[in-house]
C-alpha cells in the first residue's frame, strides 16, 4: 500500500508543501484563499470550509498546485463518490447585443406609435369624404323628372253684346229753308280712353313674362356634399356644406344636381318644396330639375 493511501489528505497536502519549501502564505496567495482554509485542509477540517462540494474543490485545487493526483485524495474524503465526478466548465454568458434591450425596444415602440397615430387619424377624417366622392360617382344617372307646370291665369274674355240697329224714322217732305251762313267746325276734344279693368269684358290680357332664371335654396341638418350645374353646364356650386347650413344658388334651369347625405338636406325652387325622397340612391341623390 502506497504513503498517499495510509497517511490523511491533510498530511499528503502538508508534506507535498514543506517538500517544494512553499509557505502557508504563498500557498494562500497562489490559490486565492485565506491561509485559514490551507490550515483547515492540512488539519483535516473540511466542515470548517462549508459545504462538502466547496470543500472538495479547495482540495483538489490545492493538490494540483502541489502537483498530487486530485482523484487519489478526494477518494478519501466523506462522502465522495465511487466513481470521479466530471467537472464541467460553463461557457462565459455571450456578451448582450444592445438591439436586445428592453429600453431600446420600448423607445421604437414609442416611436412607431408617434408617428402612426397621426397618420391614422388624417386617415379616419378624410375616408368618410373621399367615400361619399365615390359614391356619388358610382350611382347612375337618373332621368329627369319634369316637375308640373305652373298654374297660369289667363283671363277669359266676355262675349260684348251686339247692339240691333234702331229702325229709322219715316223720311216727311220738308219746306226748303235759306242756307245759313258757314260757321268754322270747332275741333272736338279727343275722348279719355278708359282704363282696362282686370275681369271686364273687352280689357286685353296682360302678356305672361317667360321665367328666365331660377333660385334654388338647401339648408343641411347633417354634412352633405353638393353639385350644380345650370342648362349651359357652368358649375354654380360645389363643395362640402357644414350641418347646420344653406346655401342658395340662382341660374339657368334645368339645373342637374348631386347632393350626398340627402335624407339630412332638404330643398326649395323658387319658393316651393322638393321632395328629396324619389332621387336618392343609397344615400345620394343625383336628378336633373326643369322648370
Amino acid at each position: 500500500m502506497s504513503e498517499i493511501e495510509q497517511s490523511s489528505i491533510g498530511q499528503v497536502l502538508r508534506d507535498a508543501r514543506e517538500a517544494q519549501g512553499l509557505s502557508l502564505e504563498e500557498a494562500a496567495a497562489r490559490l486565492r484563499l485565506m491561509q485559514r482554509q490551507i490550515v483547515a485542509m492540512e488539519a483535516d477540517e473540511f466542515e470548517s470550509l462549508g459545504q462538502p462540494v466547496f470543500a472538495r474543490g479547495f482540495v483538489r485545487n490545492y493538490s494540483r498546485l502541489l502537483g498530487l493526483e486530485p482523484e487519489t485524495l478526494l477518494a478519501k474524503m466523506e462522502g465522495a463518490p465511487s466513481e470521479p465526478s466530471v467537472v464541467s466548465y460553463a461557457e462565459p454568458p455571450q456578451p448582450r447585443s444592445w438591439l436586445s434591450s428592453p429600453w431600446l425596444i420600448l423607445l421604437l415602440l414609442g416611436v412607431l406609435v408617434v408617428v402612426t397615430v397621426p397618420v391614422t387619424l388624417y386617415w379616419w377624417l378624410n375616408e368618410g369624404e373621399d367615400e361619399l366622392v365615390s359614391r356619388v360617382q358610382s350611382v347612375e344617372r337618373v332621368d329627369p323628372v319634369p316637375l308640373p307646370p305652373r298654374p297660369v291665369a289667363v283671363p277669359v274674355e266676355a262675349a260684348a253684346p251686339v247692339a240691333e240697329p234702331a229702325p229709322l224714322p219715316p223720311v216727311e217732305a220738308e219746306t226748303p229753308v235759306a242756307p245759313a251762313p258757314p260757321v268754322a267746325p270747332t275741333p272736338a276734344a279727343p275722348a279719355p280712353i278708359p282704363a282696362a279693368v282686370p275681369g271686364e269684358a273687352g280689357a286685353p290680357a296682360a302678356p305672361v313674362s317667360p321665367v328666365l332664371s331660377g333660385v334654388l335654396k338647401l339648408e343641411f341638418g347633417d354634412e352633405a356634399w353638393v353639385e350644380i350645374k345650370d342648362a349651359s353646364g357652368r358649375m354654380l356650386h360645389r363643395q362640402l356644406n357644414p350641418a347646420g347650413s344653406s346655401v342658395s344658388v340662382r341660374g339657368q334651369p334645368p339645373f342637374d344636381l348631386v347632393i350626398g347625405n340627402a335624407a339630412q338636406a332638404r330643398m326649395t325652387y323658387n319658393g316651393r318644396p322638393i321632395d328629396l325622397k324619389p332621387f336618392i340612391g343609397m344615400t345620394v341623390a343625383r336628378f336633373t330639375l326643369e322648370q
